[in-house]
């Protein structure tokens, strides 16, 4: 993804850097786990599956859970966002 791209998300999109900081560098959380973290249910998982179809997280189904994994460009992300200190 284009760094553009990218400042544009970081820019118009608070609430999915902070999910997406939740969720971590070479972490996995199940969702239920993440939405209690973040303390947002409906919002949240709204945001996470804004976040997937946007390309910055990963889910996948292990039995009757669904982890929640950041993809290179949800990384790229997180580490644009500490950098510039959002």
């Amino acid at each position: 993804m284009k760094e553009s791209r990218l400042l544009k998300i970081l820019v118009e999109q608070k609430g999915l850097v902070k999910l997406l900081k939740t969720i971590g560098a070479g972490k996995e959380y199940p969702t239920r786990v993440l939405l209690t973290k973040l303390g947002a249910y409906g919002y949240g998982h709204k945001m996470l599956l804004k976040a997937e179809k946007l390309g910055l997280v990963a889910r996948k189904s292990v039995k009757n859970k669904v982890f929640n994994k950041l993809t290179e460009d949800g990384k790229k992300l997180v580490k644009l966002a500490r950098e510039i200190g959002v």
